[in-house]
């Protein structure tokens, strides 16, 4: 049932998606930005602190770039480089248990990372609830599999969403603050001068 309803979900996500890549075509200088963000994505997430069993720990900010993407050139730009991302992470190896658990870890949490310029980027405390929003989502797209396809790997009388949700705020959830508090540092302003008029498309 609940592996339904998520397929179902996911469905209604991507109609989405598509109408949003009808509405800003990319162009040729488009394409190779979005593959060098979610290529540099790529290349952080190879480079890991902490690696937990089952997937996850703590990457050098491997957030960071698919972030970016959606602050400096908009949502759908951001989703299309979590979307890329996520299928260069298989590269490193993969935990593949259900077709649901295989988005959901593999494809939507990277995805959601591109949310982040949801609220805008004119303004600092937006762009820090942005980056939150985009953590947020992502990393409970994660707990739901954990709790949904990974529970037997919970400490014998631990409640299955209180281990998810330990497991993933520990390491995704704890990169993604340090990926947040990072931007908010930044001199996003720069950024975003550099890539105005070069990618249609807004924080939509």
């Amino acid at each position: 049932m609940i592996n339904g309803i998520i397929g179902l979900l996911s469905v209604i996500f991507f109609a989405y998606y598509i109408m949003k890549l009808r509405k800003n075509k990319f162009d040729t200088r488009t394409m190779v930005i979005v593959s060098m963000f979610s290529a540099l994505s790529y290349i952080l997430y190879l480079i890991q602190f902490i690696k937990y069993p089952q997937g996850g720990g703590i990457s050098l900010f491997s957030m960071l770039p698919v972030m970016l993407l959606s602050l400096i050139y908009g949502n759908a730009v951001g989703l299309t480089g979590g979307l890329i991302f996520g299928f260069l992470k298989l590269l490193n190896g993969y935990f593949i248990v259900h077709p649901i658990q295989f988005l959901l870890d593999y494809i939507l949490s990277t995805m959601m990372l591109g949310i982040a310029g949801s609220f805008g980027n004119h303004k600092k405390v937006k762009v820090i609830l942005g980056c939150l929003l985009a953590v947020f989502v992502s990393v409970n797209l994660n707990v739901l599999s954990g709790v949904i396809f990974f529970g037997q790997y919970a400490p014998e009388g631990m409640n299955v969403w209180w281990y998810s949700i330990v497991y993933n705020y520990s390491s995704a959830g704890l990169e993604g603050v340090l990926t947040t508090i990072i931007i908010g540092l930044m001199p996003l302003k720069k950024f975003i001068s550099l890539g105005k008029g070069r990618i249609t498309g807004g924080n939509e």
